[in-house]
């Protein structure tokens, strides 16, 4: 594309933003709170940890638009190899750790890798990303093909979104609780998806009163995020803080960002300084997956006796560091792993 594409911004940093949507993640798991209460900083520094899975929305979105232009360039065989060959990896490898480790039972760690725990027992069984967004892989190849036949695309999406809240609501007195968790970001990767196809098909150009519009959806997200994480308040769905909040934010947050870190790039005095800011970005995204996989049962190992031994901002940087080193290691690991699965693709099978 030759004319500038403001939703190509989304694709242009789009490594540097799951760096961010990672690193948020990590805040909401692991961050150890360093103001005090009564400071006007507590509140804003508790609530930035408190809807820090906001992250994963990002990535719902970001990973939406990603399969888009997967599917067009792909056959179906080898976008499920693609797909599943990145993520099913560490997923699996960090399960037998945990579970060599931690003396799991045979059968839970047989219903852990095979996404039975996450579907029958609750989502949070063991980093339930993962067979969520395995599960949206499954599924999206249907989706988009039902939607290109649709005649009008905007409708059909409307539609899509429509029947997910009746059925959400049909089901509420049935359904466990906690996969409302996982159901909950069906629209958000259902709007990356759309997206994806707008910025293949489109030349999108914002205007002022877009990027206003799109601060104003930002700010009345974060609003509702308040209310619905701090003082209780209930969004049509249950687990609603992770529906309609994220979903807002998540549609918002990331094209402003895009926006700034594309404005400053222009700026001689801060250009270099923001390519540097980026390129750290875009390493936490390129790593996102393992360190998303590793931090959880690290911090639940080490953390206990780091906090008696130094203050919070010093146990934040030195978990920050262990889990980027540990999650670095695994993403070489499994590097290692799918160039010998590429080999053998190449050489002997040559997936189509």
């Amino acid at each position: 594309m030759n004319e500038k594409n403001d939703l190509q911004l989304l694709f242009q940093y789009r490594g540097a933003l799951m760096g961010i949507a990672a690193l948020w993640i990590l805040v909401t798991h692991e961050w150890q709170i360093v103001s005090f209460e009564g400071e006007w900083i507590y509140e804003i520094e508790r609530f930035w940890k408190r809807i820090g899975f906001c992250g994963v929305d990002i990535f719902m979105i970001l990973s939406g638009m990603g399969m888009v232009f997967s599917l067009e360039k792909n056959s179906i065989i080898r976008f499920y190899y693609n797909r599943i060959k990145r993520i099913i990896i560490p997923f699996w490898f960090m399960a037998s750790v945990v579970a060599f480790i931690d003396k799991w039972d045979k059968v839970f760690y047989f219903k852990v890798i095979t996404g039975i725990a996450f579907f029958r027992i609750n989502i949070y069984s063991f980093l339930w990303f993962v067979p969520a967004i395995i599960t949206f892989y499954i599924l999206v190849p249907i989706f988009y093909a039902v939607f290109k036949r649709a005649k009008n695309k905007y409708i059909f999406i409307l539609a899509v979104l429509e029947i997910w809240l009746l059925v959400s609501l049909l089901l509420k007195a049935y359904m466990r609780e906690d996969l409302y968790g996982f159901t909950n970001r069906i629209p958000i990767f259902i709007m990356g998806v759309f997206l994806g196809w707008i910025c293949r098909e489109k030349t999108v150009h914002f205007n002022k009163t877009t990027w206003i519009f799109l601060i104003i959806t930002l700010i009345l997200g974060l609003y509702l995020a308040y209310q619905s994480n701090m003082n209780g308040m209930q969004l049509i769905l249950p687990v609603s803080n992770c529906c309609i909040p994220n979903f807002l934010i998540a549609v918002s947050l990331p094209l402003l960002i895009a926006k700034v870190m594309d404005m400053l790039c222009t700026v001689k005095l801060i250009k270099y300084a923001d390519i540097i800011l980026i390129k750290i970005f875009s390493f936490f995204g390129m790593i996102s997956l393992e360190f998303y996989c590793v931090q959880e049962w690290i911090a639940k190992k080490i953390l206990p006796e780091m906090v008696q031994h130094a203050d919070n901002l010093l146990v934040n940087l030195e978990l920050l560091i262990i889990v980027s080193v540990c999650g670095m290691v695994l993403y070489l690991i499994n590097k290692s792993i799918v160039k010998g699965f590429d080999f053998i693709d190449t050489h002997f099978i040559n997936v189509n």
